[in-house]
Formats: C-alpha cells, sequence, structure tokens
C-alpha cells in the first residue's frame, strides 16, 4: 500500500496548490468504506486490489482529484479498463472526447458538464493505464472558473509518469510546475 500512496500526488508534486486530501491507499474494501474509491457498477470494481486517492484546490481554479486502482498484474488492469471507464464516463454529462496524446499504454479524456448539473459548470475526466495500474485524474469547476482539458491532460501526464516511476522501483517523483 505504501508503494500505491506514493504514486498518489502530494504537496511536493503540485507546488501552490492546497491539499484537500492527502494521499492515501488501502485494499479496495476498506478504500470503499473510507471513500477513497466508488463503484458505479460492480465489474468497475472487480480484481482491484489496492485503491486510493488524493485532492488539490486552490482559489479560483478546479479542484483536481486523482484515484489510482491497482490490480495483480498488466493483463487483469487492461481487462478492467473498459469496465471502469464506463462507470466514471457516465459522471460527466454530455461528454465529448479529449484526445491526451499518448500517455500510458492506453488513455481516454472527456469534458462536459459536472455531475452537479449547475449550469457553467465544467468536468474534464481521464483514465490511463500504466501496466497493472489504472489511474483517474477529475477536474471539477464551478461556473466562472477555468478548467482547460490541458490542465487535466498536464495532471495525467504527471500521474502516469510517477506511476511508471514506482513500477521501474524508482520513488515516484514527477510533479507539475505553475499550474
Amino acid at each position: 500500500m505504501q508503494e500505491t500512496t506514493s504514486v498518489l500526488p502530494d504537496g511536493k508534486a503540485i507546488p501552490g496548490w492546497d491539499v484537500a486530501a492527502e494521499p492515501s491507499a488501502y485494499a479496495q474494501k476498506k478504500a470503499l468504506e473510507f471513500g477513497l474509491t466508488s463503484c458505479y457498477t460492480k465489474e468497475s470494481c472487480d480484481n482491484v486490489h489496492i485503491a486510493g486517492r488524493s485532492m488539490f484546490m486552490k482559489a479560483q481554479k478546479p479542484g483536481i482529484t486523482f484515484s489510482i486502482m491497482t490490480y495483480q498484474d498488466a493483463e487483469t488492469a487492461q481487462s478492467a479498463y473498459d469496465p471502469v471507464w464506463e462507470a466514471w464516463n457516465d459522471r460527466v454529462p454530455d461528454a465529448k472526447r479529449v484526445d491526451l496524446g499518448k500517455i500510458g499504454e492506453r488513455n481516454d479524456a472527456v469534458t462536459g458538464m459536472d455531475i452537479s448539473g449547475v449550469p457553467g459548470s465544467k468536468s474534464v475526466l481521464s483514465q490511463v493505464r500504466v501496466g497493472s495500474v489504472i489511474l483517474l485524474t477529475h477536474g471539477a469547476a464551478v461556473p466562472k472558473v477555468e478548467l482547460s482539458d490541458s490542465l487535466i491532460g498536464k495532471c495525467a501526464t504527471a500521474f502516469a509518469e510517477r506511476a511508471r516511476q514506482a513500477q521501474d522501483g524508482e520513488t515516484p517523483s514527477a510533479g507539475l510546475e505553475n499550474v
């Protein structure tokens, strides 16, 4: 669990932002109990070993949430990819696809209204698979707070790099500057 927690961005990874939820990861059952992950469908949580989350806020900026789900191996993570994406993608009403470029072994992203349904709100969600993990990066903005697709793309890229570093036996250090 320590390794999974280290993949989640912390205050050093996103300097200048307030940490709304410290990086935390637990076995799937306990992560669900603590509200660190959600199962919008049964299939989206099948075979998850460890799940975790960290969250950031900043005045006049969107909230950003990083979620991780770890699996036994890359093949299990790959087979879980579509059910997880289908479940989480529904959290962005009127979603339009966003191209993140080459991040991880596979990725998807959408932009649309926030699930709150407040007119003028915006949500951007990305999902990336890196080896045996699935990473979700979600940005949510209230009306009149700008949320660019590129911000979530930069966050997803740094998150994927942290996962790659951990899987290569390195200490995750990737982060963002000036966001």
